[in-house]
């Protein structure tokens, strides 16, 4: 006589009394909270329970996981549709999302895939990858960057590119790509990672010093200038090879172009160029035209244009106070006009003069007798009230 296995139904759903149970496993709170029907359900459930651990008694725990994985997803869609029969509204919804969800699992997937980094195709130098040299200025030891690119030209984010020197110059490097420069010289550096490698050229020029004006004067409206710096090797002489940046303190106040620095407003701030460890600083003073100083404001940053002939001089009142004073060529250093200032003590501070003025005080801008006559000087008289104390 042949046995007809008989469906389990967990009694955790109902009891022979009718009363209502906590359901026995996760899967059955997910399907009861869908709507499905619990005799239903609780039939499923059961069935693919007890022939999993026979298959798990007969061919191992492994085999009976990929079958009871294999037969759950078969009877997703049955026990789905019997959320949606019997949930009503809600658990129409519920199921409805769940659905959805399942779709777009798919669409994951495929889109982890692509966007999984592949095997490093390339390596480049720097931002943009377009140079094969390197330019180093510190004479500390400085580290190099080297970017790991994929066939697509993402950027792999564990590298582990390995240096090794090959020629040129005995510039010591580790295999991490940390490099000192004792000496200018040129070197070729192989990177690898993996099967890809390249080789760059190492230029070290190690800077000891950066010299810089103290102080720096612009009139807002006249054209961009370079920042001016002068790097140094250990030896004095100038390194022209240099890979450095440039920073403004307010960037309202003067506006970087590239090594040129241009002026927006008045006002004062500073401008720094570094080149590996070492760098330069430069207080920076704007100015706005006026055509007169007498009404010039504490903290005021003014500028007066001025044109002599032989013999010609001009003279502008100053109210009592603290003042930067210094006449700033137009062209030839030279071929400027010459200043003085009468009621006020003044001492020579970096290029300008710091004066006190007192009641009744002056600055004259005059052509020196010792000059030729017959040229014109040019100029900017650019006066720096201080701020009340």
């Amino acid at each position: 006589m042949t046995s007809r296995r008989t469906p389990r139904f967990s009694m955790s759903l109902r009891d022979s009394r009718g009363g209502n149970h906590a359901p026995s496993s996760w899967s059955e709170r997910v399907l009861l909270g869908l709507g499905a029907h619990p005799v239903f359900a609780d039939a499923v459930l059961g069935d693919l329970a007890e022939e999993r651990g026979r298959r798990e008694a007969e061919d191992g725990p492994v085999a009976a996981r990929w079958w009871y994985a294999r037969e759950a997803f078969r009877s997703a869609p049955h026990l789905l549709w019997s959320a949606l029969r019997h949930g009503g509204a809600g658990g129409r919804t519920r199921a409805t999302a769940v659905l959805v969800g399942m779709a777009l699992v798919p669409s994951i997937v495929v889109s982890a895939l692509l966007l999984r980094d592949g095997p490093p195709a390339r390596l480049v130098l720097g931002v943009g990858g377009g140079s094969n040299e390197i330019i180093v200025n510190s004479v500390r030891p400085v580290r190099l960057s080297m970017r790991a690119l994929d066939a697509r030209g993402r950027v792999l984010r564990d590298t582990g590119v390995r240096y090794q020197w090959v020629s040129g110059a005995p510039i010591t490097i580790s295999t991490a790509g940390v490099v000192t420069c004792t000496q200018p010289g040129d070197a070729a550096v192989r990177a690898a990672l993996g099967e890809v490698n390249t080789t760059t050229v190492l230029r070290c020029r190690p800077v000891r010093e950066v010299h810089a004006p103290a102080m720096l004067d612009i009139v807002i409206g006249d054209s961009a200038r370079d920042v001016p710096f002068e790097a140094l090797d250990r030896e004095g002489r100038p390194v022209t090879l240099l890979a450095g940046q440039f920073t403004v303190g307010d960037s309202a106040i003067v506006t970087l172009e590239g090594q040129r620095i241009r002026a927006r407003a008045a006002g004062s701030t500073w401008v720094t160029a570094r080149f590996g460890d070492r760098a330069s600083f430069n207080s920076v003073h704007v100015y706005e035209r006026v055509q007169t100083l007498e009404e010039i404001r504490p903290g005021q940053h003014a500028a007066i244009p001025i044109r002599l002939v032989g013999g010609e001089m001009r003279q502008w009142r100053l109210p009592p106070g603290g003042y930067f004073l210094a006449i700033l060529p137009d062209g030839d250093e030279q071929a400027r006009p010459r200043m003085a200032v009468a009621g006020a003590n003044c001492v020579q501070s970096v290029g300008h003069l710091l004066c006190a003025a007192r009641h009744g005080a002056s600055v004259i801008a005059y052509y020196p007798q010792d000059l030729d006559q017959s040229q014109v000087l040019r100029g900017t008289l650019a006066v720096w009230r201080e701020e009340n104390p």
